[in-house]
């Protein structure tokens, strides 16, 4: 296995997929007016981000380009000693809104849901990074410090039935979530010494690894069942003279049973590497190095068994106020439940167009990343359908040396 390989497999660096990304807020006119029968609204987003590696780095693994000294060691000087993260989210949905139609929850209207998730996390050491793209050789004579590390990997698509208020946007919906894969590594303490003369290497590890069934990992397979619910309160208060909306949000709130070909690694161990013995280099058949005996001395077998998994649900709290008559300015904080990711917050001034456009500026920071700035915007065209389109993070689209790059893109038809 390559290096770059490696580095993909530990530390997720492998393609761009989203923190949370904030949505302009509701505008009577540029909107679709919200008594129309039926509401088909489609939306796919993804979106990578990272808080110390440059887009650089991910990219050229992506593509299987060369990576140079210079480019690994512009990440690496920039890397923290042990607070490294990196991740992303990619997210479709389709979701219909129907007419009212229970007489007691008149102003109630049914929602049916089809949702696609891939989400990873890692935190990973600068250690864990020098290791993988320059070797041990810096390290002779010295440790390696491999934790606090780990990532989390899941895949599952959901499909549910809720209500959501007309007037206001609330709603609340329960989900059945199909686990399509999953795998995560928690290191408590894991170190690698090199002796001076690179003769012996000396591990020493404490953590686990848990993933769904590895026999088959093909879009169709389910290796897992579970429920989530999801749901948002809207309402607003008001400051002086200005309304004041908020909304509180939860999203996946659930877990996912894994089937009893689930996998398991517990390992407390330590281990010394000083070679291979060879009694007779002349008769190199009799030599039983097969996988069998690596696993065994690696101690890495594992136990067969279900196992359950809360998903990366997601909690939000959102504000937005007017500026002016055709001015907007929101503020959003969200947390996920994965590794790397920290409380993400983003704030996002917009104004209106005409009666058809809305156009955003915003500034974010948290999540997976650092401070980004993005852009947003809705379009409507006729009277039946709008259109969306932000970015948390532009310039990731074109600088290396920036960090994250994600898009989400939207439709909203009504008839």
């Amino acid at each position: 296995m390559s290096r770059g390989l490696l580095f993909v497999s530990c530390s997720l660096l492998v393609r761009a997929g989203v923190a949370q990304v904030q949505s302009l807020p509701h505008d009577s006119l540029v909107d679709l007016d919200r008594h129309w029968g039926h509401h088909i609204r489609l939306t796919s987003s993804a979106d990578y981000n990272a808080n110390t590696v440059y887009n650089e780095m991910p990219w050229n693994i992506y593509l299987g380009e060369y990576l140079d000294r210079d480019m690994r060691t512009r990440s690496l000087d920039d890397l923290s000693y042990d607070r490294n993260t990196t991740g992303y989210v990619i997210e479709g949905r389709l979701e219909w809104t129907g007419p009212a139609c229970l007489k007691k929850l008149s102003g109630w209207r049914p929602i049916i849901s089809l949702g696609h998730h891939d989400i990873r996390g890692a935190r990973f050491t600068k250690d864990q990074y020098a290791l993988t793209f320059f070797g041990n050789a810096a390290y002779e004579g010295a440790r390696a410090v491999l934790a606090p590390s780990g990532y989390t990997q899941i895949n599952y698509q959901t499909l549910g039935a809720g209500v959501q208020h007309q007037r206001s946007g609330s709603f609340v919906r329960a989900d059945i979530v199909r686990g399509h894969t999953y795998a995560a590594l928690d290191v408590h303490w894991a170190s690698l010494f090199t002796s001076t003369d690179g003769r012996e290497l000396r591990m020493a590890f404490l953590g686990d690894y848990q993933a769904s069934d590895t026999a088959g990992t093909g879009f169709g397979r389910t290796n897992g069942l579970g429920l989530a619910v999801s749901g948002e309160w809207k309402t607003h208060f008001r400051a002086g003279a200005k309304r004041v909306d908020v909304g509180v949000g939860i999203a996946d709130l659930g877990f996912v049973q894994w089937s009893k070909n689930s996998v398991r690694i517990d390992q407390d161990t330590s281990f010394t590497y000083t070679g291979w013995e060879v009694a007779n280099i002349f008769d190199l058949d009799a030599v039983d190095i097969t996988d069998s005996l690596i696993l065994d001395t690696l101690g890495l077998r594992y136990e067969n068994g279900g196992f359950a998994t809360l998903l990366p649900f997601s909690a939000s709290l959102e504000f937005s106020t007017t500026l002016g008559r055709t001015g907007y300015l929101g503020l959003a904080l969200d947390q996920r439940n994965i590794v790397g990711y920290q409380p993400h917050v983003s704030v996002l001034g917009s104004r209106r167009f005409g009666h058809s456009t809305q156009l955003g500026l915003s500034a974010s920071y948290g999540g997976f990343g650092v401070l980004r700035f993005g852009i947003a915007a809705k379009q409507r065209v006729g009277e039946q359908v709008l259109l969306h389109f932000s970015s948390p993070n532009v310039s990731g689209f074109f600088m290396g040396n920036a960090r994250g790059a994600g898009a989400m893109l939207g439709m909203d038809v009504v008839f």
